[in-house]
């Protein structure tokens, strides 16, 4: 969150002004956000899917739960329709929660619907419009069961999303279904979904969503 604060009001302010200021800054309403820091991602030939080349570790709130992202991880960001691209294109204030919600519904180790929370708790905490994150979180909840079903599905065929650190000397103009072609190839395997659900998984809640 923003904190404005003029030296003009500060140098007139009575010290009772002062205090309830101080007070205001302090309440549990107003805690600090905790913003996905970035980490270098590298696209692939087509632009359309790109690998984490470092972890990257969403804290949910002001809470001790954290969601890891591991590196070699495979996204496309928001997976928005081109029809909405105007309004909504793949990248934004938004992508960084994309990527943690791309993971989760790989993983599995959450339900779809814990998923999605996290997905509008860390948009919350990105500073994205709440007009926006309500529409995209709506999306999701809507027609998510599609891309959740196809992760599902392609864990079971054998499909990887996580690169080892080993095969990240990735060809140029290679698209991803090509280099996931390779990695199959190669012996490479889907990580397994947790038998025990994380942690975090119902932390949503420790995110305030009225925050602008």
């Amino acid at each position: 969150m923003r904190t404005i604060v003029r030296r003009a009001f500060l140098s007139v302010a009575s010290p009772i002004l002062l205090c309830l200021g101080v007070a205001a800054l302090f309440r549990p309403d107003a805690a600090a956000q905790q913003p996905i820091l970035p980490v270098p991602l590298m696209p692939f030939g087509d632009g359309q899917d790109s690998v984490l080349v470092a972890p990257l570790r969403y804290q949910i709130g002001q809470s001790a739960f954290i969601i890891t992202v591991p590196a070699g991880f495979v996204t496309d960001f928001a997976s928005t329709p081109r029809a909405i691209w105007a309004i909504l294109p793949p990248s934004g204030r938004y992508q960084l929660a994309a990527v943690v919600h791309d993971f989760l519904y790989w993983d599995q180790g959450c339900t779809r619907q814990q998923a999605d929370d996290l997905l509008r708790a860390a948009m919350a905490e990105s500073q994205v419009k709440p007009r926006e994150r309500d529409l995209i979180w709506q999306a999701v909840r809507r027609f998510g069961g599609t891309a959740w079903d196809g992760n599902t599905s392609a864990k079971a065929a054998g499909k990887p999303r996580i690169i080892p650190p080993d095969a990240m000397n990735i060809p140029a103009l290679v698209t991803w279904p090509e280099y996931q072609a390779q990695l199959i190839a190669r012996g490479v395997k889907p990580s397994p979904t947790p038998t025990t659900p994380p942690d975090y998984c119902g932390a949503a809640g420790e995110v305030n969503l009225q925050q602008p």
